[in-house]
């Protein structure tokens, strides 16, 4: 039977224990603990920054999470849109702590994210990629689920949800034509994913700035493929890299050195986890990690 997934609890639910993950969620409890009952995340979480935050999905049995994740972030700090992020960032306009949300992939249950977002009065960059926006084929949809994202077959958005993201105050971005591996992929192939994408997003969009490159490690990027997103026309490119941003007094000159950083969540896990990481990124806050590698060590550290 030809089914998509609906709740993220059935897929790890299905599988064998992972010994490594709750190895590590014990460890983060210790860890989480040790923070909070020494300093306190309030402590850390308090200072001025910018903090990227992004998910994939929010299945039916993410939603209520994602609504306590937001209330207790909101507490402490004030939600931006990712353009507006993006430009305190290059006029090193940070005066106060900061979140910017986005999300990956584009499946079908973002929109229900999108809502829950706005009731919060947050927006959020949704970072798609063309070539599965619409896809009814089920085959083709479990074939691009395994092999792109490693995931189960899940729904993905159509143009019409697209638009409606963009309607209600939210906004798309490129996540490449069909979720390469930048890294990997021979450089006509990639100009073309990256050439396609801009262009298909500019006509259905209108024009598309902003570039999230697939699975955000700097492994999975290369200095080609930065000089093509820019070359195209996109303004900025965004990591998975943890990490938030502080920026000198002046800001960043130039845009195309920027390299966006963002801590990934999975709405399953505990609130003091995400807590604990987002209070980590404050500790290691330097102004090298603004910029691509290639151009950290021509800058100042903190």
């Amino acid at each position: 039977m030809q089914e998509f997934v609906e709740e993220y609890g059935k897929i790890w639910g299905n599988l064998p224990p992972n010994w490594r993950a709750r190895g590590r969620d014990l460890a983060l409890d210790i860890l989480s603990a040790g923070m909070d009952a020494t300093i306190g995340f309030n402590t850390y979480l308090a200072k001025p920054r910018i903090q990227f935050l992004y998910i994939h999905h929010v299945f039916k049995d993410e939603e209520k999470q994602l609504e306590n994740l937001l209330k207790i972030l909101s507490s402490k700090h004030t939600f931006i849109s990712y353009s507006e992020a993006w430009t305190r960032l290059l006029e090193g306009n940070i005066d106060k702590p900061y979140i910017a949300f986005s999300s990956d992939d584009g499946l079908k249950n973002n929109l229900k994210a999108a809502a829950i977002l706005k009731e919060y009065g947050a927006s959020a960059c949704f970072f798609v990629c063309p070539a599965i926006v619409g896809e009814k084929d089920f085959n083709k949809i479990k074939a691009f689920s395994a092999d792109r994202l490693h995931f189960p077959p899940v729904e993905f958005m159509d143009w019409n949800d697209v638009l409606h993201l963009q309607n209600t105050g939210h906004e798309i971005g490129s996540h490449t034509m069909s979720h390469i591996n930048v890294a990997k992929t021979p450089h006509d192939i990639l100009l073309q994913e990256i050439q396609d994408s801009k262009r298909i997003l500019d006509v259905k969009c209108g024009n598309t700035i902003h570039f999230a490159y697939p699975y955000g490690r700097h492994f999975h990027f290369s200095s080609a493929g930065r000089k093509m997103v820019f070359a195209q026309g996109f303004l900025s490119c965004a990591s998975a890299e943890r990490g938030c941003h502080i920026v000198p007094s002046g800001g960043i000159e130039d845009k195309e050195q920027l390299l966006i950083r963002r801590d990934h969540v999975i709405l399953d896990w505990p609130i003091n986890h995400i807590s604990y990481f987002l209070s980590r990124n404050v500790m290691k806050a330097d102004i090298k990690n603004n910029f691509f590698p290639e151009y950290a060590d021509s800058h100042p550290d903190k």
